[in-house]
């Protein structure tokens, strides 16, 4: 018998279902009674036919009776099949619910915490659950099945267990065994208690028994805690001294009168001996602090008055005269018939310890609180400057990061007023960049030299009251303090950051300020931040100049104008404007340099960058496409104002004076071609293409002219395509 498996019979009430019954009587009869009433129905048709049917020939009586029975055949096969379906059906009902009482068992065997099993008379294991197993040490409760308690403990255990199962079946009574120990398979001591009851058959035999073992251990673990703290408490209340006081309340009026009892520790902790002073009501108050007295008698008062618990704490005068602190309980107890109050009883202990420590733990919690404050303070700064230092990493521009630099250092120094000041390229002037909180009227241009921080590359703190040379840009007369703190990147001082702390401008009390360390160091962090950003920018402007820029003429080179001319082709489609394109090139160059000399040349190209980066807009780009051949891109420029900007442009380059080695190097002209995206070109090398064919043709022309090119078909002059042919301005 399989674990899971559930006996025979389990509900009774399985049976109204027919499950496992054979066919009654009553089926038999109806089963009877339908052959019966077909063999009749039979007879008496055949009986019948000659009456019925005459003058049938012999196939046609035969074909008659074949069909008869053929119908009544029928009939009662289809009676047969409908009682067969109702039975299959009440069957199939059956195993459903048997099925489910299965299910139920199992999931409750199976998760129940309890370990659950069942025996048969010889002591053989029916049923356990997987509690049951995994507390033996067995990976499935089936490996337990047929096996007796012989197989799982020792020959004496194991016997006095089948006694005691025995005795449980031939007395049909519960049997609860007293608590014991065991081992788990793990080797952990576990505590049981056991349970069980017969398991009786439908004729009242007992045929084994069924058991639960309920795991106690956690209830023994909590009552060997539970003895363990009683021991202590009492041990603890040895050592509390804890003294007693018991007031007979004899007179309610008067509770002077009233006779008073103390305990020894309650001498003790006055600092009396037994024999040295008189317990009384008079003699308890002479003790009291004068300060306490008044609220110590209205809270006794009223405790007696209205029988009422209380708890008071107040001070004493011992007999050294030293001062302690007394907790003292106290409660009233009545009379059970009367009601009426018979004594106060209270405990007294000494809390001065405990007093001091909460004075000290009070001092200690201020001074952490102070700490915490100081360290969130500290917590935000630090936010601050990282918050700076990611978005100075994101700045592409000083300009931007002197915005941000502002902005972290009004929430670094709110009482500050402050200052970002750097130092100019030619090294010879400091200029301010940036201002937050209040600015003093200091100087917003100054020399390097006039600051001490940039002179030392030290921060340099001023305090009004102190003998320290101030910087020379500070105004002192709206300045009480300052601090300045270089910005340094690379050895090279880069500028400074300068703190002012303005003076009232009506008289205040004096309140002492800390020594400013703190101010100085966060300065100097964000300085420090500060200056390598800077350092980065400046570094990260050169490299880019570098990369985007020519050498020699100072202007964009042509990488730089193909990328831009996608943008602007891209802006230009979708705002439905147009950009311009035109390349220039000298005249007669090769002659030129040939006449000159190359370095002459290169003193050329350098003039006529400077004339075409003074002639541009901003938003205008100029660049050296190549060789003696520059190009220039004007954005939402038409035709028409492209065309006057360039002819404008041809006429001002004839009075470009270039001097070489103090000799001027005589007039030039320049050829220029002109093409409009998108009306020339629907691409950036369409419209390039364009612009250099009317540069061809301008120089075919004669030079010293603007071509802007037009669709014309010719042949190209290569000869392998037709080509497009710029029109003469």
């Amino acid at each position: 018998m399989k674990t899971h498996e559930a006996p025979e019979n389990l509900d009774p009430t399985l049976s109204k279902f027919g499950v496992g019954r054979p066919i009654s009587g009553s089926d038999w009869k109806a089963l009877a009674w339908l052959a019966f009433l077909v063999a009749i129905g039979l007879a008496a048709f055949e009986g019948l036919k000659p009456f019925l049917f005459p003058h049938l020939r012999i196939w046609q009586n035969q074909t008659m009776t074949v069909c008869a029975g053929t119908i009544a055949a029928s009939c009662a096969g289809y009676y047969i099949t409908r009682k067969l379906e109702r039975a299959v059906s009440k069957h199939a009902g059956a195993e459903k619910i048997l099925a489910l009482e299965r299910n139920v068992l199992r999931t409750v065997t199976d998760n129940i915490p309890d370990s659950i099993f069942a025996k048969d008379t010889k002591g053989r294991y029916l049923l356990v659950n997987k509690a049951f197993s995994i507390l033996h040490g067995v990976k499935s409760p089936d490996d337990l099945l047929g096996k007796t308690a012989f197989d799982l403990f020792p020959k004496e255990q194991a016997a006095a267990l089948y006694a005691d199962d025995l005795q449980v079946m031939r007395t049909r009574g519960a049997s609860t065994e007293s608590e014991r120990t065991a081992l788990d398979a793990e080797g952990n001591v576990k505590w049981l208690q056991t349970t069980k009851v017969p398991l009786i058959d439908q004729d009242e035999i007992a045929v084994g028994i069924v058991g639960v073992h309920r795991d106690v251990t956690q209830r023994k673990k909590a009552e060997q805690l539970l003895r363990q703290s009683e021991a202590n408490l009492a041990a603890a209340q040895r050592l509390a001294h804890l003294g007693s006081v018991e007031l007979d309340l004899v007179s309610l009026d008067e509770p002077e009168k009233n006779p008073l009892r103390w305990s020894d520790e309650v001498f003790r902790i006055y600092g009396y001996a037994p024999s040295e002073v008189d317990v009384s009501w008079k003699t308890f108050f002479r003790l009291v602090h004068p300060g306490d007295k008044d609220r110590v008698r209205e809270a006794l008062d009223h405790a007696i008055l209205e029988a009422n618990a209380y708890t008071i704490e107040f001070r004493i005068i011992r007999a050294d005269g030293s001062e302690r602190v007394i907790h003292e309980r106290g409660d009233i107890i009545l009379d059970p018939k009367t009601k009426k109050s018979l004594k106060l009883v209270a405990s007294v202990q000494d809390v001065t310890d405990r007093v001091l420590a909460e004075v000290q733990l009070n001092k200690t919690n201020l001074e952490l609180a102070e700490r915490v404050q100081e360290l969130q303070q500290r917590s935000k700064e630090i936010n601050v400057l990282s918050e700076m230092g990611s978005r100075l990493q994101a700045c592409q521009t000083a300009d931007e990061a002197y915005v941000e630099v502002a902005a972290a250092a009004e929430q670094l120094f709110p009482e500050w007023s402050g200052a970002l000041c750097v130092i100019s390229a030619s090294r010879k002037a400091v200029g301010t960049v940036a201002n937050w909180g209040k600015t003093a009227d200091g100087e917003n241009v100054f020399a390097p030299d006039d600051c001490w921080a940039l002179r030392r590359g030290q921060p340099q703190w001023f305090k009004s009251a102190e003998k320290v040379t101030p910087c020379r840009h500070t105004n002192l007369t709206q300045v009480k303090e300052s601090l300045c703190v270089p910005l340094m990147a690379q050895g090279e001082a880069l500028g400074v950051v300068s703190l002012q702390l303005l003076r009232d401008p009506e008289p205040q009390e004096v309140a002492t300020r800390p020594s400013g360390e703190t101010e100085q160091r966060m300065a100097t962090v964000m300085a420090e931040q500060v200056g390598l950003a800077l350092g980065n920018l400046k570094l990260r402007e050169t490299l880019r100049n570098q990369s985007i820029r020519d050498p020699l003429t100072g202007l964009f080179n042509r990488r730089y104008m193909e990328e831009s001319l996608e943008r602007e082709v891209s802006r230009a489609s979708r705002n439905k404007t147009s950009v311009a394109i035109i390349i220039v090139d000298i005249d007669h160059f090769k002659r030129f340099n040939d006449t000159f000399g190359h370095q002459a040349g290169d003193v050329l190209l350098r003039g006529l960058g400077d004339f075409l980066n003074r002639s541009t807009r901003g938003q205008d780009i100029a660049c050296r496409y190549g060789g003696e051949e520059f190009a220039l891109v004007l954005s939402d420029s038409s035709l028409s104002g492209a065309l006057l900007r360039a002819e404008s442009m041809r006429q001002e380059i004839k009075h470009l004076n270039v001097q070489y080695a103090g000799q001027l190097l005589g007039a030039i002209s320049i050829s220029m071609g002109l093409a409009i995206f998108p009306d020339h070109g629907t691409t950036i090398s369409e419209v390039l293409q364009a612009a250099d064919q009317a540069l061809y043709r301008a120089k075919r022309e004669g030079r010293d002219r603007v071509s802007v090119w037009a669709t014309e078909s010719m042949q190209m002059e290569a000869g392998t395509h037709s080509r497009i042919s710029p029109t003469d301005t």
